[in-house]
């Protein structure tokens, strides 16, 4: 699966689990209008967040999981997706801001004032691209695409 339709895929079934209160998620601490969510499946530490529209429409979804856990060199690999009716109005960005500043805020709990993120995007996702370029600090191309990277903090 690229890496475009796991983030769709992720979407749709954040957007079911809400739908159906099959998740217990709290307000942003920072933002009244972002839903946080944390888990880990596999073990694996994810943090998910929901920028909402009306009622229970999730507008744009970004999930952080920790890619890398030394304290030094937190890192996250994150997925961004925007319900179709939202592209394209700044939604995108407007998660990936809130998200950062809601997770260094939590994450500054535990001493924690800086990390990085990444973003791997398929060669074919031309949306994709044009929002990491916009938002990051460093690419490296790779087979499928290419990968971005952000120092947060």
């Amino acid at each position: 699966m690229s890496e475009q339709n796991t983030a769709e895929f992720v979407f749709g079934a954040f957007q079911k689990a809400l739908n159906t209160n099959s998740l217990v998620t709290a307000k942003g601490e920072l933002f009244s209008d972002l839903l946080v969510y944390l888990d880990q499946p596999d073990g694996e530490t994810r943090y998910s967040y929901a920028l909402m529209g009306n009622g229970t429409r999730v507008k744009a979804l970004c999930v952080a999981t920790v890619k890398d856990s030394e304290a030094d060199s937190l890192c996250f690999d994150l997925e961004i997706a925007t319900y179709a009716k939202f592209r394209q109005q700044g939604h995108a960005t407007s998660v990936f801001e809130k998200a950062m500043q809601e997770l260094k805020n939590g994450l500054s709990r535990n001493n924690i004032s800086s990390f990085s993120v990444t973003f791997n995007v398929d060669k074919e996702n031309e949306a994709g691209h044009a929002f990491c370029c916009k938002l990051t600090d460093k690419v490296i191309e790779t087979e499928q695409g290419k990968t971005y990277t952000k120092q947060i903090g």
